[in-house]
């Protein structure tokens, strides 16, 4: 009988020892699903910083052709010259053939800028000099030692087209061959002149019978956008007149 109630009672504890084996299963499963989102979350963060990695490389990428403001001027003498007045967007202009999307700049140059930018045949080095009065005296200074004088103009100021006008003119006469390519800027404004107008108030036809002068309207809109066609073409004249200076 003794036995009989000692079976009764081991049988009894049968579906204890499944309960127990059911959490424990319960507990293993939990803890696969939690490495399992671990993992994920891992992965998450490697695309994440792979992402970030291929940002930084191409903003390295963009920051090795846009470089920084210089503070003394360059002894190089094959620079391609970007001139005019503040405001004219000669940075914006500038970045915008380096990188062939349109790149605006809000800070004004203080200084010299110097990009490098390299075609499939050649590489051109243009300087910018700031356009602020302090810096204004550096620009007859280089004209001696430069290639080509790109000038830019802002179409939208009419104010001071007279004041660009009266630089442009004191600029060229101390270089009488050097060609020249005038930049007529923000053509997207309602209130710009047309290059026609920036003909006339420039008085390009002054400018000399055996200079070659190249007059583009120019406009850096959208930031990231493709540049415009006529800055394309205008990266091509220059890269032309350019490689025949050298």
């Amino acid at each position: 009988m003794e036995r009989g109630k000692v079976k009764k009672k081991e049988k009894g504890k049968e579906p204890e020892k499944e309960k127990i084996r059911g959490r424990g299963k319960e507990e293993k499963d939990k803890r696969k699903e939690e490495k399992g989102n671990e993992k994920g979350k891992e992965e998450e963060k490697e695309k994440e910083k792979e992402q970030f990695k291929g940002k930084e490389e191409k903003e390295k990428e963009n920051n090795s052709v846009l470089a920084k403001p210089l503070l003394e001027l360059p002894e190089k003498n094959n620079h391609i010259l970007v001139l005019g007045l503040d405001g004219a967007g000669k940075t914006s202009v500038l970045h915008s053939l380096a990188l062939n999307r349109v790149q605006h700049s809000k800070a004004p140059t203080q200084g010299f800028n110097e990009v490098c930018i390299s075609t499939e045949d050649s590489q051109m080095d243009f300087l910018e000099i700031g356009g602020s009065e302090p810096f204004r005296s550096y620009w007859e200074t280089y004209m001696s030692r430069g290639i080509l004088l790109i000038f830019v103009v802002d179409s939208a100021d009419h104010n001071r087209l007279p004041e660009a006008k009266k630089h442009l003119h004191r600029l060229i006469e101390t270089n009488p061959i050097i060609p020249l390519v005038v930049f007529a800027n923000k053509q997207d404004l309602k209130s710009a002149y047309h290059i026609t107008d920036i003909h006339e108030a420039l008085a390009l036809s002054e400018v000399g019978n055996d200079r070659k002068m190249f007059l583009f309207g120019t406009q850096v809109t959208e930031n990231g956008s493709e540049i415009p066609s006529t800055m394309q073409d205008a990266k091509d004249l220059i890269a032309h007149l350019a490689a025949g200076m050298q």
